[in-house]
């Protein structure tokens, strides 16, 4: 495919890539098919009408907006869910808030989106008043709401790139990275950006994810996805065995850095896949992930327990 293009297709899937080169030539499309909803349900004395005009500008900045220069057939998007949960209003056009972010990648010879990423940001100062413009500029920072926005959507399209090329994420977190630092640290909405704020913020996430010592986390998106679930179908057996040496990677990370945010955000998405991956295979092999598993993800031991008990 060309040099822009999100897709690196191997030679296996040739037939594949040509349908998306052809495709990217005739249509192009912006990168994210963002599901985003709000709820203020928690909030008296404002007027309904402000959230329901907050989720639909949230989510056309999100969906409308090209976040990268690269050709994107609608089929392509990447899907993504944002759940905006409005806690509290302290000010007029100010609110506390938590945001959960999902990310899915659809599995190639297959109906089946897998879920990479579950992440509960709770650290969202966010001030809106109905009707404003949402500015955004990567380089200088416009406001906390869109600096939050334009962070998880690249940290989203590098989590997605990641899954298709060793190391092709590393631009948009990057990206994700230049938001955060052009933050004021004496913003009055900057929390969940400073890294003693919490040991779970955005700060430790695209810290870890373009840190040096956790190359094994982006090495185990990449075996994980392309190497293991793009297989599944046609070589269930090579992909079981590329996803446990994903696993085996991660418990490496596990075994150094037990409260790595990483490993977090994956199993929180994962878990359940991976005890379905693994259920078809033999009693051995089951066995071996057991112990895997329970290394690199020991707060989900009892629910990869039922591997062996089945």
């Amino acid at each position: 495919m060309s040099s822009n293009s999100k897709f690196q297709i191997p030679n296996s899937k040739f037939f594949l890539g040509v349908i998306f080169l052809f495709s990217s030539f005739i249509t192009s499309a912006q990168e994210l098919k963002c599901q985003l909803t709000v709820n203020a349900q928690k909030i008296t004395g404002v007027d309904p009408s402000v959230f329901q005009t907050m989720q639909t500008a949230l989510s056309e900045f999100m969906n409308n907006k090209s976040w990268t220069t690269d050709q994107f057939a609608p089929e392509e998007r990447i899907e993504c869910t944002m759940f905006v949960n409005i806690d509290a209003s302290s000010a007029q056009d100010v609110y506390n808030a938590s945001i959960t972010v999902q990310l899915s990648r659809p599995v190639f010879n297959s109906s089946y989106s897998s879920p990479m990423f579950n992440f509960i940001d709770k650290d969202c100062i966010i001030t809106y008043a109905q009707n404003q413009p949402l500015d955004f500029n990567v380089n200088q920072y416009q406001s906390n709401l869109t600096s939050i926005l334009g962070f998880y959507a690249y940290t989203l399209i590098g989590l997605d790139y990641e899954t298709m090329t060793k190391g092709g994420g590393t631009k948009y977190f990057t990206q994700a990275e230049q938001i955060m630092n052009n933050v004021p640290t004496n913003a009055p909405d900057s929390k969940g950006w400073k890294p003693f704020d919490s040991q779970r913020n955005r700060y430790w996430l695209i810290n870890n994810l373009l840190a040096s010592k956790y190359d094994l986390f982006r090495q185990a998106l990449y075996e994980y996805h392309f190497g293991g679930m793009d297989n599944f179908y046609e070589k269930p057996a090579l992909a079981r065995q590329n996803i446990m040496n994903a696993i085996d990677k991660l418990g490496k990370i596990a075994t150094d850095n037990p409260n790595c945010i990483l490993l977090a955000v994956f199993f929180q998405a994962k878990s359940d896949e991976v005890v379905n991956v693994f259920s078809g295979a033999d009693m051995g092999e089951k066995a071996k992930a057991l112990v895997a598993l329970r290394k690199a993800d020991p707060s989900n031991s009892t629910k990869y327990d039922k591997l062996v008990k089945n």
